[in-house]
């Protein structure tokens, strides 16, 4: 169930069940649950737990990355938690650009509601719509 994390705080099993649970997937939670833990504990992958949101990171060239959310928060937390960690991406992990991909069109509104207000300046972001049916964002960070 989703949670507030200023009420309650989740561990990173509890995270990805629920997101599990309140997203469709294309596969059975037992086949999925094992995927998403083995590939969160590749040697490659950075994760960072924000609220009951944990951030999966997959350093490319170039200070570029790959990121996939799992959240099991709010949506008014959700939208903070993503606030803090492109922050924290950009200061601390060094990253110019973060790259996503997704199915739910509703989560594209986060990031409009991000580029009303951006946390950095310079910061914004492209969309481009996938032949496969999936949405591309590409994160400029700024500066």
């Amino acid at each position: 169930m989703i949670t507030d994390s200023h009420v309650q705080k989740m561990n990173s099993m509890q995270i990805v069940t629920t997101f599990l649970q309140s997203n469709p997937q294309p596969h059975p939670m037992k086949v999925m649950l094992p995927a998403i833990i083995s590939e969160l504990s590749q040697p490659n992958v950075k994760t960072k737990q924000i609220g009951n949101t944990i951030f999966e990171v997959i350093p490319g060239k170039d200070n570029v990355a790959f990121f996939k959310a799992f959240n099991a928060d709010t949506g008014p937390r959700f939208l903070e938690n993503s606030k803090q960690f492109v922050v924290m991406a950009r200061r601390i992990m060094g990253l110019k650009q973060l790259v996503t991909q997704f199915k739910d069109p509703s989560l594209e509104r986060l990031f409009k509601i991000i580029s009303l207000n951006p946390p950095m300046p310079g910061m914004g972001y492209q969309t481009k719509k996938l032949k496969n049916g999936e949405i591309r964002i590409i994160l400029n960070l700024g500066g």
